[in-house]
């Protein structure tokens, strides 16, 4: 679905990212690990065209609606949750049907009449993740989409992103620095470090300890 070649990114005169390859597959979860400054959001803006960058990124189809949750949401506090994603919905020129199920999936159906300067942070993220479904995308690029959630309602994000994966075929790309809570999620693992992937498993050829290992000793500096 989305595939990334010799891709760089430079702020300032700082490299960001350097030569970075990975494949993102229709119906799959693929995390993005790493520490803060690893490179996980850089390469969402790259593939959201937020940013400039050196290298390719190839879409399939070309036309290929993304759904994204980028560091913490912002919404309109005078507005209610639902009028929010009225207004991100007109914005994407997509009609309003779908809205209340969306607010379901997410578990804020109950609250959709309450303004957001009433709500919690994992309210907002739930609301977060609700808008980055409208339009019914292909391809669903989540910053840290457990910010703020507690363990309910990380198990329920969990379980919804399997769902997006196994009924409608999506590929979902989730970032962290955290892999715990990744690691009974994702199908892939690439490990970030320092603008560069250092290396990408497959869930089922590493046991979690073996991915706490490579983690520790990934970002302690050591080698794979």
């Amino acid at each position: 679905m989305v595939e990334v070649n010799d891709l760089s990114v430079t702020f300032g005169g700082t490299r960001a990212l350097s030569n970075v390859d990975i494949t993102f597959d229709r119906g799959t979860i693929h995390a993005l690990l790493g520490p803060n400054g690893a490179g996980k959001t850089t390469i969402f803006k790259a593939i959201l065209k937020t940013v400039d960058h050196e290298g390719t990124i190839r879409m399939d189809p070309p036309r290929l609606r993304i759904g994204h949750l980028i560091e913490y949401p912002a919404f309109y506090a005078r507005l209610t949750l639902l009028e929010n994603l009225q207004l991100h919905a007109d914005y994407l020129a997509v009609p309003h049907d779908e809205l209340p199920k969306l607010l379901s999936l997410v578990g804020l159906d109950p609250h959709k009449d309450l303004l957001c300067s009433k709500t919690s942070l994992g309210m907002r993220q739930r609301l977060g993740i609700a808008r980055s479904l409208i339009g019914d995308p292909h391809l669903l690029l989540l910053d840290e989409p457990t910010n703020g959630l507690d363990p309910m309602g990380i198990r329920d994000c969990r379980e919804l992103l399997k769902h997006l994966r196994d009924e409608r075929g999506m590929a979902v790309v989730v970032s962290s620095h955290n892999l715990t809570e990744v690691a009974a999620l994702a199908d892939r693992l690439t490990f970030l470090q320092d603008g560069r992937t250092v290396q990408t498993v497959s869930r089922g050829q590493e046991s979690h300890q073996d991915l706490e290992d490579l983690y520790l000793r990934l970002m302690q500096g050591g080698q794979a």
